[in-house]
């Protein structure tokens, strides 16, 4: 008796759950473009693959400018194991009407900074709230996290 009392409530609960929607991930829609416009601060960390399936530290800071079309330019300030390397943004990205999207940049370190290499790097991002973006980059098996947060 106490096993159908537990299932009988179990499958209630439940039940209402689904047909009040709690538990699914649903978007709250709006974004565009436009969405990701202005100054950005950022902070990264994680791993870069060096080649080889080797994975060194890799962590920083950046600001970036987007234009509210698609457009970033910017600068980081980044170590790569232990090397300290500065470089130029620039790149495109896009945004879904669900808030999430992706970014291209490339960056290029002065060439008077012989240790440092310039890349490129496509990332995952989603707008977590007004003024901040989470973004992942796995682009040739590096796992970097990072962080953008809109500047006043």
């Amino acid at each position: 008796m106490k096993h159908t009392a537990l299932g009988l409530m179990m499958a209630t609960v439940t039940g209402m759950l689904l047909i009040l929607g709690v538990g699914a991930a649903t978007a709250r829609g709006g974004f565009s473009m436009h969405s990701l416009k202005g100054g950005y601060a950022s902070t990264f960390s994680g791993k870069l693959n060096i080649g080889g399936g080797t994975l060194v530290p890799i962590m920083g800071t950046g600001l970036f400018i987007a234009d509210g079309h698609g457009h970033l330019t910017g600068h980081e300030t980044y170590t790569v194991d232990t090397t300290v390397c500065d470089a130029s943004i620039s790149g495109s990205y896009t945004i879904d009407p669900d808030g999430t999207g992706t970014d291209s940049i490339t960056f290029t370190p002065p060439a008077s900074e012989t240790n440092c290499q310039g890349g490129s790097y496509t990332q995952s991002l989603a707008i977590a709230e007004n003024r901040k973006l989470v973004l992942l980059s796995n682009t040739n098996g590096d796992q970097i996290d990072e962080q953008w947060h809109r500047q006043r």
